[in-house]
């Protein structure tokens, strides 16, 4: 039997370190967060995941257009968690349904989302005979979302709203990589409407905006 030299008991006493570590690594899910190609290419993953499943829930109600809202809304930015070590998404869309059918479209709602394997749970805010009576169907901390609700008012308005669960990754670097710093203001998301059935896409190219506002023709002075 063959004894050990110093320098192999080193190595051995390295290796164990290394072990150790990584299985501590491991244990306590401490690995590094994603950057540069690796970062995007989980975010374009997760960010068409979410927005197909929400293209095919609005598509359950409306094939048309929907409210946007607001930019902050469109659901493209990316936003900080995790103390600021993670990203999510944020969508809001909206439109104008026929009110008195809120309970017919809730189980719409939640057939959907058990479909996808998911857990709604319906809850009602205001009673019955108040206009401003809300009917929601939620889903909350499961699967890839923090948030999925589904809102119907009795004035009509059909609203859905979805936050991502958070994903490890330096937001800032993502929204560099998906917007390379131009005001997204100036055309290069929609912030009026959008169908669910319109192409979806992932970041923009700097100077050529897509989805600038026409000025409606000035009518002339008689």
């Amino acid at each position: 039997m063959t004894s050990s030299t110093p320098k192999d008991r080193q190595r051995r006493h390295l290796a164990c370190i290394v072990l150790a570590l990584t299985g501590a690594l491991l244990m306590t899910g401490c690995t590094p967060a994603p950057t540069g190609d690796e970062l995007y290419a989980d975010a374009e993953q997760t960010y068409l995941s979410y927005r197909e499943l929400a293209n095919e829930l609005q598509l359950e109600y409306h094939d048309g257009p929907w409210e946007v809202g607001s930019l902050g809304s469109y659901g493209m930015q990316p936003r900080q968690c995790d103390n600021d070590k993670g990203y999510y998404f944020t969508l809001n869309r909206n439109v104008w349904l026929d009110g008195s059918k809120r309970e017919e479209y809730a189980d719409i709602a939640e057939r959907f989302l058990k479909a996808q394997g998911l857990s709604p749970a319906r809850q009602v805010f205001g009673a019955d005979d108040n206009d401003g009576q809300i009917l929601q169907v939620i889903v909350r901390d499961e699967g890839d979302y923090e948030l999925l609700m589904v809102e119907f008012r009795k004035n009509g308005n059909v609203g859905i709203s979805v936050d991502t669960a958070c994903r490890p990754g330096d937001a800032f670097e993502l929204s560099d990589m998906l917007f390379g710093g131009v005001y997204l203001s100036e055309g290069y998301l929609p912030t009026d409407v959008e169908a669910p059935t319109d192409p979806l896409f992932f970041g923009i190219t700097p100077g050529d905006p897509q989805f600038v506002r026409e000025d409606p023709t000035p009518t002339p002075t008689p």
